[in-house]
């Protein structure tokens, strides 16, 4: 479980840094791309003050990547770097090919599988395209095999440099043994020319050791890509039985942490104040 667990938390990473800075992305109104809702897992475990500063550095080990500020792991690739090759195939294709094609498939297992399959169709204009990648026993490294659909959409100007994504699916990683799902649903806006970002994200995992979690955005996550700075956001992350932690961007790139216990009191800070500096 630590493998796979390790293995997850790096590959989600990579699936989300991509649509962030590099050249394409941000989210979509108003399309037919189905996008799935991240709720609170069966499984999830209760927060208390005892797991807090565990289950926070957790999320945060996500949500760092996924706002694009973490550095990249060596290795087998990780899920945000699977999320990377994604939003890549899905700009570069359309940026360099310029082509307009409606309903499309391609096979782009070799960017992401050792074995099994990972199947592309899509949808793209002069300046978005939109589509899903279906992964089916999709051995992305160490016998860590990749199930699930992961939908796109994204629109940019080659003038303003402005960008939006949209991504998302529910995806079950398995090492043979031990199972665990993650639903994703990200949006982010920005400008590739002065590195401004904007992005809402939200995701659950299930069957992490411990018991899994849902986390969704309060307020948006800003910053800057090229100077590496979070400035401002909120996250919640949701436990059983209506526990809960607020964590609140209170200066760069440092997020304070505070405590609901379910009990109607809302979030209050630990007894031990705890700032996470990501």
């Amino acid at each position: 479980m630590r493998k796979l667990c390790g293995f997850i938390t790096a590959l989600v990473l990579l699936l989300i840094v991509t649509g962030c800075g590099g050249g394409g992305g941000g989210g979509g109104g108003g399309s037919n791309v189905n996008f799935p809702t991240p709720a609170l897992p069966a499984g999830a475990v209760k927060i208390d003050a005892m797991n807090a500063e565990a289950i926070a550095n957790s999320a945060l080990d996500f949500t760092g990547i996924l706002s694009g500020l973490a550095a990249k792991t060596d290795g087998p690739p990780s899920i945000p770097q699977v999320i990377k090759l994604v939003t890549d195939q899905v700009t570069k294709r359309n940026r360099n090919l310029g082509s307009k094609t409606a309903g499309k498939t391609e096979d782009v297992s070799a960017f992401f599988c050792v074995t099994g399959t990972a199947i592309d169709t899509f949808t793209e204009n002069a300046n978005s395209a939109s589509g899903k990648i279906i992964f089916s026993n999709c051995d992305v490294g160490g016998g860590i095999f990749l199930n699930g659909t992961f939908p796109y959409e994204a629109s940019w100007n080659d003038t303003t440099l402005d960008y939006n994504f949209h991504f998302g699916g529910s995806l079950d990683f398995s090492d043979g043994t031990d199972t665990i799902t993650i639903v994703l649903n990200f949006t982010e806006s920005g400008n590739d020319g002065t590195g401004d970002f904007s992005s809402t994200p939200s995701f659950s995992l299930d069957g992490i050791p411990g018991g899994g979690y849902l986390v969704t955005t309060v307020q948006p996550l800003q910053g800057n890509f090229f100077s590496a700075e979070l400035t401002s956001g909120e996250l919640n992350v949701e436990g059983a039985d209506n526990t809960q932690l607020c964590m609140t961007v209170t200066a760069i790139n440092t997020f304070t942490v505070e405590f609901d216990d379910g009990l109607g009191g809302g979030c209050v800070p630990l007894a031990t104040p705890l700032d996470i500096v990501i």
